[in-house]
């Protein structure tokens, strides 16, 4: 070979092994900040602390993962310093709030973020909402609370998930379900019910019932009612589904489905926009890897934390689809979970 094209050789072999090595070499001695716009002890604190635990481990290179809470506004703190004050090289993820996926959609106040530009990574968890009664209030099934008239459920706030569930159900099936607000926490508005002030409890996630409120369901003294998802969770198999049973119009379903988007996604990580590709996808084949390890797994069981992932590449696709939402359908769903 001439001397000029063996030199040629190596100098392209040299510069393909440097564009490709930072991608692979990257994490080595780097510490990855993982944040969650909640303080801790609830559910997102202990999804983000058991991803902290494992996830480095299927990170080439083995970073350091460091969890950091952020609380404020609803989860809306961290999204907002994700989107626009984070690096941008793949050193900072965060555990997002679900619900965070449509607050601009519906020109929530305080969202200065776009979903569509986030580096969706994976979501630990999909989800399906319920709506729980008590025996007492003669409320088993879904007929029952046709029948019934108004009843009471509790929720913190005018766009908390208990109250959109609600407000939901009222709007497609016309049940009556009143909405008592002011309540401090989801716990506090179980006890409420338990005592005979409220009727039910709405928004409840399954992986929540199964794992802090499963005690009555168990007893017989409540009965979960409704299922509100996209998927029937086979936990409560006899709960009427909102779409396999009660089979709304076309345009009700998608309706239905950009409110409860968020169950889709329960548990979404992701990092902000401008990462490079080849670190986003280093990140998704890490979490994807992670979310089938037996240690990880077998924590998360002993945690009562629920495992179902959804791909980043699905998510991505899922929050193109919410955005493609004709305009008379958005002005419904700001109707229900921008009041």
């Amino acid at each position: 070979m001439p001397r000029w094209k063996l030199l040629a050789l190596v100098c392209f072999m040299a510069t393909f092994g440097c564009a490709h090595a930072p991608a692979q070499d990257f994490y080595q001695g780097k510490t990855i900040t993982i944040t969650t716009g909640f303080g801790t002890g609830g559910g997102f604190d202990n999804y983000m602390r058991l991803v902290a635990q494992f996830l480095g481990n299927h990170i080439p290179g083995h970073p350091i993962i460091k969890p950091v809470n952020r609380p404020g506004a609803g989860g809306r703190t961290d999204a907002n310093l994700v989107y626009a004050a984070d690096p941008k090289d793949g050193t900072f993820i965060s555990l997002l709030a679900p619900w965070m996926v449509t607050d601009p959609l519906i020109e929530a106040q305080g969202a200065n973020f776009d979903p569509t530009k986030f580096n969706w990574l994976v979501s630990a968890a999909q989800d399906v909402s319920t709506c729980m009664f008590w025996k007492r209030t003669g409320i088993s099934t879904w007929a029952d609370l046709m029948k019934k008239g108004e009843v009471t459920v509790g929720s913190t706030g005018p766009s908390a998930v208990p109250t959109t569930d609600a407000l939901l159900l009222n709007e497609v099936f016309g049940t009556k379900i009143r909405v008592v607000q002011g309540y401090k926490s989801t716990n506090e508005v179980f006890l409420a019910a338990e005592r005979g002030e409220l009727d039910g409890s709405c928004g409840m996630w399954v992986s929540s019932v199964t794992s802090s409120f499963i005690g009555p369901i168990s007893s017989g003294q409540a009965s979960v009612v409704v299922q509100l998802g996209t998927w029937r969770h086979p936990t409560f198999p006899n709960a009427t589904h909102i779409l396999e049973d009660l089979k709304p119009s076309a345009e009700d379903t998608r309706f239905i489905k950009v409110v409860l988007a968020q169950l889709d996604m329960a548990r979404p990580f992701i990092a902000p926009p401008g990462v490079p590709a080849d670190r986003v996808a280093i990140l998704r084949k890490a979490f994807e890897s992670m979310l089938q390890d037996p240690a990880f797994l077998a924590v998360a069981k002993q945690r009562n934390l629920e495992v179902k992932p959804v791909s980043g590449e699905r998510i991505q696709q899922m929050i193109a689809d919410i955005y493609a939402t004709p305009k008379p359908i958005v002005e419904r769903v700001k109707k229900i979970i921008g009041n």
